[in-house]
């Protein structure tokens, strides 16, 4: 069982990085979008793809809230929609430049 002191620096991280996180993101009162930036970005970092289908089938909420979320951070600029290399009816989701510049600077933040 971990200790009082790992236990209260776990917590800590994890106010911090959501702290942090809600200045930089366009979080609000939901989780649904912090969700899908950390989605596109976890396939992004891991060199994936990841298409529009695959994206509502990973997370864990309705299609009706997917979408609405999806639709405001797309036409926001926070992802980017791109046609598949391998076929143009797929649409891949990408993050825009102004996610992948938000992301480090939060990961500039999280060193400090």
């Amino acid at each position: 069982m971990p200790t009082v002191s790992i236990e209260k620096e776990i917590v800590s991280n994890l106010s911090k990085i959501r702290h942090i996180t809600s200045s930089h993101f366009p979080i609000g009162h939901s989780f649904i979008p912090y969700d899908i930036l950390l989605t596109v970005l976890d396939f992004h970092v891991n060199e994936k793809k990841l298409t529009v289908k695959n994206l509502f089938v990973t997370l864990p909420f309705s299609d009706m809230g997917l979408r609405y979320h999806f639709n405001r951070l797309l036409n926001s600029g926070w992802v980017e929609l791109v046609k598949s290399e391998t076929d143009s009816r797929i649409k891949e989701v990408v993050p825009s430049e102004k996610l992948l510049s938000n992301f480090s600077e939060v990961i500039v933040k999280l060193k400090k």
